[in-house]
């Protein structure tokens, strides 16, 4: 099994030449919060809030005494209460050639899916304390989860105007978490896609300046052997660029001989 990672040809290059000397793959993860539009917060947050909502319902608690409005984020910041973590994703699909997907990435003329080993992900997550998450689409299904979880966690979280309070035992951390980085619109489900997942505070994280804004990332060197095929989606001569990019991966140690390189069969 494959997960593909869309991005530009020259995004591709910049993963592969960056790890010349340790003969490894580099790779950006974003903030999950900066990937947000116009102020947005995560489609999960709002199946979440009305999962609140739900139980409230079902149990019979008096509007006076809700808790569905108990703030998710800090004052001021697109970071989640509770510990000081943020989420940083790498973006995978299952989708080996998908319209979608190419049409998701700049208008780079060039275009690549790369494609990585499924397994070799899950060890390397494994040695380095990562998260390979595949989104949720099942919103009744969340919903319901939320819900039953609610059953537990409902009184280990309070708020008033000014602060938010949380039991030392509570879970409602991990829901949040969860919400922001499994549940995902249903309208989404054709891109069926898997997130790599990191936690950093503030202080750990690296930052780039990039149109006009400050953006946190994370950079993590995976090993070579993650890469199993490159999908190439271009509206130029794709000898040229299936030549560089037998080139680069030569210069830079991996076996060209494994590494299954393709055209799309999609038009954009």
């Amino acid at each position: 099994m494959e997960l593909y990672h869309y991005t530009t040809l020259e995004s591709f290059w910049k993963m592969i030449s960056m790890s010349a000397e340790n003969e490894k793959v580099s790779i950006e993860l974003f903030n999950i919060m900066h990937r947000m539009e116009n102020g947005e917060s995560p489609y999960g947050l709002s199946v979440l809030r009305r999962a609140i909502g739900e139980y409230e319902s079902r149990n019979n608690i008096p509007s006076e005494q809700s808790k569905i409005e108990v703030p998710f984020f800090r004052n001021d910041r697109v970071m989640l209460v509770g510990p000081d973590k943020e989420m940083y994703i790498f973006p995978l699909s299952e989708c080996p050639d998908n319209k979608e997907w190419w049409t998701s990435v700049s208008s780079s003329e060039t275009k690549v899916a790369i494609g990585f080993d499924y397994l070799a992900l899950v060890d390397y997550c494994i040695s380095a304390n990562l998260f390979l998450l595949k989104c949720k689409y099942d919103e009744a299904k969340a919903l319901e989860v939320f819900v039953n979880q609610l059953d537990t966690e409902y009184d280990t979280f309070d708020y008033d105007e000014e602060h938010s309070r949380f039991s030392v035992h509570t879970k409602f951390f991990s829901m949040m978490y969860n919400a922001c980085l499994e549940v995902d619109d249903p309208a989404k489900s054709d891109s069926k896609e898997w997130r790599l997942t990191s936690f950093a505070s503030p202080l750990e994280a690296s930052y780039t300046y990039k149109d006009g804004k400050i953006i946190p990332f994370e950079l993590l060197k995976l090993p070579q052997n993650v890469i199993k095929s490159i999908c190439i989606q271009t509206n130029g001569y794709c000898d040229i660029v299936i030549s560089g990019i037998l080139g680069l991966l030569e210069k830079e140690g991996f076996d060209t001989e494994v590494i299954e390189i393709r055209k799309s069969a999609i038009h954009v």
